[in-house]
């Protein structure tokens, strides 16, 4: 049976106990990508490895791996994110961020922009600078977009123009469409808000109907340095709320399924 030690930098994206002492973490380094590993002794407030091994923290580690398992021998803080701890409201979207993370990533493949991009997250969060919704958008779509499923904002996916009266995101196709190819699809469909579309045979549609301002926004989110993605402001409420959902919805549709962590956030944030 094989055995090595690595050091690796990693981000805690999760820490489940284990058994009466220990934790079960994983991790989401540059190079390995997600791996799980066992910090032994990891709950007890006299082990130095308790700072260190929880969730949200970026440090050190220093790793055994015998087999299929791996341990952490030695671990330091570089970061933590003490703050996203303490507000229960914040700690639960930390979460469901970290859940996306580990739901992209796979093992010993390099996450790429997604693991400076949680970084930059946590930290923007941590600051309070900045609206969590929109924090949270940006993630979920930039997230989304370097994962393969960037979605086509340029044009519309059906007759390729640039430019329209208005547009709408179809979630399910990955782009945005036209005013007037709503208007002359077979159906003619009327969009107030937004809608689920069931086609003859059984094929699903999210249409949303999305101002200038959300389309400048979401084409910037895809395109932007990874150190100014939150450099843009959307002026009116009604848009920002748009901009959230639609970010979300389409995440969570193209990874096709939901979080229990994400419903948890939103339980508290309408209190």
């Amino acid at each position: 049976m094989a055995t090595y030690d690595i050091s690796t930098d990693a981000l805690v994206i999760r820490a489940v106990p284990q058994g009466d002492h220990d934790r079960l973490l994983t991790l989401l380094c540059p190079e390995e990508g997600r791996i799980t590993v066992i910090a032994k002794g990891a709950r007890s407030l006299r082990n130095k490895l308790m700072s260190p091994c929880r969730a949200f923290v970026w440090g050190n580690f220093e790793l055994h791996h015998k087999g299929d398992m791996a341990w952490v021998r030695d671990a330091s803080v570089i970061k933590s994110f003490t703050a996203l701890e303490k507000d229960i409201e914040l700690m639960y979207l930390a979460q469901y961020i970290s859940d996306v993370c580990c739901e992209l990533s796979g093992q010993g493949e390099p996450p790429g922009e997604l693991l400076p991009l949680a970084l930059n997250t946590f930290h923007a969060l941590c600051s309070e600078k900045y609206d969590r919704a929109i924090v949270k958008a940006v993630f979920e779509l930039r997230a989304a977009a370097i994962s393969g499923y960037l979605p086509e904002l340029g044009e519309c996916i059906r007759c390729e123009k640039t430019d329209a009266p208005a547009f709408y995101m179809d979630v399910m196709s990955g782009g945005i469409v036209c005013s007037d190819c709503i208007a002359s699809s077979p159906e003619n469909i009327q969009i107030p808000n937004e809608q689920l579309l069931v086609d003859a045979l059984g094929t699903r549609s999210i249409i949303i109907p999305i101002s200038a301002g959300v389309l400048a926004a979401m084409r910037y989110v895809v395109n932007a340095p990874m150190k100014r993605l939150l450099s843009f402001g959307i002026a009116s409420e009604n848009d920002k709320n748009t901009f959230a959902r639609v970010c979300e919805t389409y995440i969570l549709n193209h990874l096709e399924r939901g979080f229990s962590s994400l419903s948890l956030y939103h339980e508290l944030s309408k209190n």
